[in-house]
């Protein structure tokens, strides 16, 4: 209702109007799950949750609106369920554990990214900075913080490598559907 809200005052129908969207979780997770089924009109263009990283740099959003739904409908889904043809081209679904990951044309203009391999770490840092019309915050952990605050004042070890201030968020609106994915500074 508050994302709504939020597009509503921006002159945005989600259900109606496309638009993009950045994630934290994956489909298999209730509260990112049920919010990227909220619209048929989404056009997720990348998530990443503790194990994977997902990029569609240009999703055709009913085809990947039912991909979505059909994860969701998996027991313990994860992003590498999804179907690797529906992924446009230059995107794809990478592994954390990866030392470095291949960064294509694609994700260089999804993401701003200058380098051809990037460490996971750093690819999500480009993701929370990435220019979308919403952030979705449906997974566990703190990944934006106030300029003035240290990592340590987070007190989310696990994500001190990527985590951004809330300065370096491009995203036009945040939905917050999981526990402290942003601190009280860096709202």
């Amino acid at each position: 209702v508050s994302v709504e809200r939020h597009f509503r005052e921006m002159g945005i129908n989600p259900a109606l109007d496309e638009f993009t969207a950045i994630g934290i979780g994956d489909m298999g997770g209730d509260v990112f799950g049920n919010g990227m089924l909220c619209s048929e009109k989404t056009r997720l263009v990348a998530a990443f949750n503790h194990v994977h990283i997902f990029i569609d740099p240009n999703p055709d959003p009913e085809k990947s609106f039912k991909e979505r739904k059909r994860l969701f409908g998996l027991a313990r889904s994860a992003w590498t369920d999804y179907d690797t043809k529906l992924i446009s081209k230059g995107g794809g679904v990478f592994s954390r554990n990866s030392k470095s990951i291949p960064v294509s044309p694609e994700m260089k203009k999804l993401l701003g990214i200058k380098s051809d391999r990037v460490p996971p770490n750093m690819l999500i840092s480009h993701i929370l900075k990435a220019q979308a019309d919403l952030l979705w915050v449906g997974g566990i952990g703190t990944y934006v913080k106030g300029a003035s605050e240290s990592h340590g004042d987070v007190g989310d070890k696990a994500n001190d490598g990527l985590r951004i201030n809330g300065s370096e968020l491009r995203c036009k609106v945040v939905g917050e559907g999981g526990n402290l994915g942003l601190t009280q500074l860096g709202r």
